[in-house]
């Protein structure tokens, strides 16, 4: 029995001594490479000198209805110029059915309007301006940011009530009160007993409501400099009227809901190198990248790329024996931009991500093959060591060398020319932020698609 012991304990040592070997082998690195088509590491070929044609346009004008967030105020982006912004709203009925009362008369009626915590630019009070729509606008409808609604004449807001701050992290005191993260214009008082002395069926439903008060169009001066984010949408932001008649006192709210149509509106003075870009919009207009490339959100500025060389690789394998239908496989293909440094300036810091897109045959801006693949990271983020932005095109890349032998995406087909690429801001229609990159001419830091292929 003492040996049967001997012999399982011997057994046992055994099995852990082969538990403890195999757990200690590194993985194998190469399970799920025959996903991959087999590729010689010495056929790989890295390539950075292809030639890129790249200038600055004007942004088209973008679709900005229905967002969540407006911007209100200007701002002046060093080397780019100003901004301004604004935004038109419905204000509808909180619920429907109120009545004022006997002999109702205005109190005091304001337009609250509830920051969102972004700001751009340097704050600085300016004087703020509200006006009547004249026609409603539609949740049906499409608007875009040159959006120019008719208003009516008159100024609703109280002339003499000052500049107002707009830096969400003043305090606004009312009263005793402190009022946090909001913006409070007060109204005319005229307009409010207006509103009360209307007959209770204009407050029946909404669509009564709106036929006999469109809306609003909130906008700056142009005597200040900054702006904010407002909420447009949770309901949070509304217009107030205080009120009392013959047995009560109390208040209404008219809000900015989901459910109000609404547009952001944006308007632009470039400055410098970049003032030709004010005339109306013409596609024949822009500006030379060879120094600078300019990118700027609210419907503002984006940067043209075209890569007019680009099917010189195929050229390249035929040229090397290589069959053209195999063309090459893409690897990895990136552009690179970096920051302009006499730009850099740490007030206006660079914007967190930027966007990468194409174009359709009807010049139409879409998605690139990468963005349109699941889990393909396009990238475009801000890196702050190395200053720059990259994005992934691999499969745009791919698709653009595949068109003749019929693999294509979208646009990329073998009758069409190939077509250019766009940098765009992101939160374009909900931000004033801009950044100034490195042109053609900029030697090591120039703009550059890096392309590592294999035959």
């Amino acid at each position: 029995m003492k040996h049967i012991f001997s012999v399982k304990i011997a057994f046992l040592l055994f099995l852990w001594c082969i538990v403890l070997f195999t757990g200690c082998i590194k993985p194998e690195s190469s399970i799920g490479l025959g996903l991959q088509p087999e590729t010689d590491l010495l056929d790989l070929v890295t390539t950075d000198t292809l030639t890129l044609e790249i200038f600055t346009v004007r942004e088209d004008s973008l679709e900005t209805d229905e967002l969540s967030t407006a911007v209100l105020g200007r701002v002046f982006q060093p080397r780019i110029g100003w901004t301004t912004a604004g935004f038109a709203t419905q204000l509808r009925l909180s619920a429907p059915g109120v009545n004022f009362g006997i002999n109702p008369q205005v109190d005091s009626l304001f337009l609250s309007l509830r920051f969102t915590g972004d700001t751009y630019g340097q704050l600085n009070p300016q004087s703020l301006l509200v006006q009547q729509l004249v026609d409603s606008i539609s949740l049906d409808s499409t608007y875009y940011s040159n959006f120019n609604p008719e208003v009516t004449h008159e100024i609703l807001n109280d002339e003499f009530q000052g500049e107002i701050s707009l830096n969400p992290s003043d305090d606004l005191i009312i009263g005793e009160d402190t009022i946090v993260s909001q913006i409070r214009l007060n109204l005319k008082p005229s307009l409010g007993q207006t509103i009360l002395n209307q007959d209770t069926s204009v407050f029946s439903n909404n669509e009564s409501w709106l036929d006999f008060f469109p809306g609003i169009v909130v906008s700056t001066q142009g005597d200040g400099i900054g702006a904010a984010g407002i909420d447009i949408s949770s309901g949070l932001s509304l217009m107030r009227l205080h009120y009392h008649n013959d047995t009560d006192t109390s208040f209404y709210d008219f809000i900015i809901s989901p459910l109000s149509a609404r547009v952001n509106m944006f308007s632009q003075d470039y400055v410098a190198a970049l003032s030709s870009l004010n005339s109306p919009i013409n596609d024949s207009v822009f500006v030379d990248g060879s120094r600078s490339l300019y990118i700027m959100s609210g419907a503002g500025l984006k940067t043209h790329i075209k890569i007019p060389f680009l099917e010189s690789i195929n050229d390249s394998i035929t040229e090397s024996g290589d069959t053209v239908s195999l063309g090459c496989a893409i690897q990895k293909a990136e552009l690179i931009f970096t920051l302009d440094d006499s730009y850099f300036d740490s007030r206006y810091p660079p914007q967190e991500q930027l966007y990468i897109l194409t174009e359709n045959s009807e010049g139409s801006p879409i998605s690139t093959p990468d963005q349109m693949s699941l889990g393909v990271n396009i990238d475009g983020y801000y890196d702050s060591q190395n200053k720059s932005y990259r994005f992934n095109i691999s499969r745009s890349i791919q698709h653009l060398l595949n068109r003749s032998s019929g693999a294509y995406y979208g646009n990329f087909s073998p009758e069409n020319p190939i077509p250019p690429f766009y940098i765009v801001s992101s939160r374009a229609g909900i931000s004033i932020q801009g950044v100034v990159l490195n042109g053609t001419g900029a030697g090591e830091n120039r703009p550059r698609l890096v392309i590592t292929y294999s035959h």
